[in-house]
């Protein structure tokens, strides 16, 4: 039986209001996705969505291994506010998968940058990815966000060229950017549990790309 940890890091800062319906609509997809998957398999998939704004307001929307648990009421409570502390919620995102996983999988999304964490730094956020990808098992750890600038940040933590992608910074590329994520999870999870033995688990974002 595999445990699987599927963790899901969301931009919920002011500016992703013109967005959050998108976000709503494929958070409700996910989780119908992920009750077909635990339906067809004896793997324990754990599910972790939360959403960031400024510092302290850090969120968990659903954190289970129960798929019943994963409703479209969870998934309507994703609410956009204030600021974005994305390394504080970084590093308190991966603070909430369990040990002993067979797989992790993080996807991080956000369509601005870095702005007012307190807890964590670029160098502190840096040292976290490089260590979960070196692990064994290796985490899986994807990234969306809207600019060139944004994709230069996420590989200077260490993140994989081929799981960072870009996606329009509308309503329409936010909307592509969760079903290109259903992708790459159902890449990874094929993976997870044998059906796909052997894949590229740093190159997610080649055949799923978001942008017009």
């Amino acid at each position: 039986m595999k445990n699987i940890t599927n963790l899901i890091i969301i931009d919920a800062s002011g500016s992703m209001a013109s967005k959050a319906e998108e976000i709503r609509g494929g958070l409700r997809l996910l989780f119908q996705e992920i009750k077909a998957d635990a339906a067809l398999c004896e793997s324990k998939i754990r599910t972790i969505v939360t959403q960031f704004s400024s510092p302290g307001h850090f969120k968990e929307l659903v954190n289970s291994k129960k798929a019943e648990k994963l409703t479209d009421e969870l998934a309507n409570a994703y609410e956009p506010q204030g600021m974005t502390a994305l390394f504080d919620a970084i590093g308190q995102g991966f603070q909430l998968v369990p040990d002993k996983q067979d797989s992790v999988l993080v996807t991080i999304m956000t369509d601005g940058e870095e702005n007012s964490s307190q807890e964590y730094s670029r160098k502190s956020i840096t040292e976290l990815i490089t260590k979960k990808r070196a692990g064994k098992p290796a985490w899986t750890i994807t990234f969306m966000g809207t600019t060139e600038q944004a994709m230069k940040e996420a590989k200077s933590w260490g993140v994989s060229g081929g799981n960072a992608l870009r996606i329009n910074n509308n309503a329409k590329g936010f909307d592509k950017g969760m079903r290109s994520y259903s992708k790459m999870r159902k890449a990874h999870y094929e993976s997870s549990v044998g059906r796909a033995a052997g894949a590229n688990m740093d190159d997610l974002a080649k055949d799923n790309e978001a942008e017009d």
